[in-house]
């Protein structure tokens, strides 16, 4: 691996960083998305387009559809630093998901329809993939998509959908055909997000994020929505987790240097907190995770790079390294802030700005692209080589855990 950047890296880091700081408030906070208020929500929906209009919200995709056209590296400098910042777009699922499916797996047509408007972020996209009975397992989504003339009528409900915005498309995992293995007969729709028939309700979760359950009710989708082959929607819907857990050089410096920054003024019994041999062990901790954070995120992208040489990588630890890193770093937050962590950012008492309990639920949250146990079959499986277990001891073993 090469390590170190090119001058033409640098002056476009300086490039997307300047941007930051023009278009940021000197008091922007990141945990402030957390739970945003319509001020807060117009604001990031006008940051948004400036950035489409400078190209960072789809730096990797080919100019023709909006895109770029960046390497791999170049594309890891502008996650870079949106990280840095802490931003996070509006439709974010269609930046990092949808459109590079699309990409991968669409036709000229559908590129056409559906990539240009994500680039410009003026299209809102859900992904739709989990229902009550189906999560971790992809292969068990009951949802049906029959076909009828020149379209398919969808029925059934998805949960636990990410989106706080009103959505421009669904993209959604149905069951087109009854198959054994059940995997076999799936496929991925774009489904107009105010189609007839489509229905939302909220979900209220831990540490504000924003769910919904979605219900679809005899709606028409036009055949020329379905992504990719029909019945081949499991392998597109592999593709999608792909993409969301391939995160590229994560840099959370600003968020540290603000933390050691408050450790610095902050006092507990007449002493900075920064003198308390936890706190200090606490922050030592956390800088070091974040730079083998950051190391493991740029070597994803050199990877890509080189892919023609080295092949696909195996597996990405940055995404399993988050969820594993997520709950230990908050709960050693709340273990510093005590009783003023759990204190919601409105009281007068909270401290540093209130987001050490929004931080300690969200790190309960940890389900998207997969859970811990998830990534940690694809590590064992892609990156050890270890046997999966054949699928008849799969059955015995789900039914002696049903008996009683």
């Amino acid at each position: 691996m090469e390590f170190g950047f090119t001058e033409e890296n640098e002056k476009l880091r300086k490039e997307v960083h300047d941007f930051f700081i023009n278009e940021l408030p000197e008091d922007y906070d990141s945990q402030s998305g957390a739970r945003s208020d319509r001020k807060q929500e117009d604001f990031q929906a006008e940051l948004v387009k400036k950035a489409a209009q400078k190209g960072y919200t789809s730096a990797g995709w080919p100019k023709k559809y909006g895109g770029l056209g960046f390497t791999p590296i170049e594309q890891g400098i502008v996650s870079e630093q949106m990280s840095y910042w802490g931003v996070a777009w509006p439709g974010a699922l269609g930046f990092s998901l949808v459109a590079p499916v699309i990409l991968t797996a669409g036709t000229d047509a559908q590129k056409e329809k559906f990539v240009p408007p994500i680039a410009r972020g003026e299209a809102i996209c859900f992904e739709c993939f989990t229902e009550p009975n189906a999560g971790s397992d992809e292969a068990s989504v009951q949802m049906r998509a029959v076909e009828n003339g020149d379209s398919y009528i969808l029925n059934g409900q998805k949960t636990f959908i990410s989106g706080g915005q009103k959505p421009d498309w669904l993209y959604t995992l149905a069951r087109t055909t009854d198959t054994i293995p059940p995997h076999r007969g799936l496929s991925i729709f774009m489904v107009p997000g105010d189609a007839e028939g489509v229905s939302y309700r909220p979900l209220p979760t831990m540490g504000g994020s924003r769910q919904n359950e979605i219900f679809y009710d005899n709606v028409r989708v036009p055949k020329e929505n379905l992504i990719g082959e029909k019945d081949r929607g499991f392998y597109l819907a592999m593709t999608t987790f792909e993409f969301e857990r391939s995160a590229v050089s994560p840099d959370a410096r600003l968020g540290m240097q603000r933390l050691v920054e408050f450790c610095r003024t902050e006092k507990k019994n007449g002493k900075p907190l920064i003198e308390d041999p936890d706190v200090r062990t606490m922050l030592a901790r956390m800088a070091m995770h974040q730079q083998v954070m950051w190391l493991a995120g740029w070597y994803a992208a050199w990877r890509r790079t080189a892919r023609e040489k080295y092949g696909p990588q195996p597996y990405n630890l940055t995404m399993f390294m988050r969820k594993q890193w997520a709950p230990e770093s908050a709960n050693m937050l709340m273990n510093t802030f005590g009783m003023y962590g759990q204190l919601e950012p409105e009281s007068r008492y909270a401290r540093y700005n209130g987001s050490v309990g929004m931080r300690w639920e969200s790190s309960r949250m940890i389900h998207a692209a997969g859970t811990p146990e998830i990534l940690q079959v694809v590590i064992a499986n892609r990156g050890l080589g270890l046997p999966r277990v054949p699928r008849k001891f799969n059955a015995m073993i789900n039914e002696a855990l049903s008996e009683e």
